[in-house]
């Protein structure tokens, strides 16, 4: 199954302001979507989630896994 297929599979309804987080089975978060006007001052429930992956600078990205 491909990416576009899981996408579709979810039937996900995003706007332009969301955030999402695709993380493995094992914890490692795979990607980020995160909307370009929010990078710089991202809601405090997203910080939380970004400090759960130690995620200081959200321009500075590599491999993070949950602990």
């Amino acid at each position: 199954m491909s990416t576009h297929d899981s996408i579709e599979k979810f039937d996900l309804d995003d706007e332009d302001d969301d955030f999402g987080f695709i993380i493995s089975a094992d914890g490692e978060l795979k990607s980020m979507m995160i909307p370009e006007e929010l990078m710089d001052d991202p809601p405090p429930e997203i910080e939380k989630i970004l400090n759960i992956f130690g995620i200081k600078n959200i321009h500075i990205l590599d491999g993070r896994t949950l602990h």
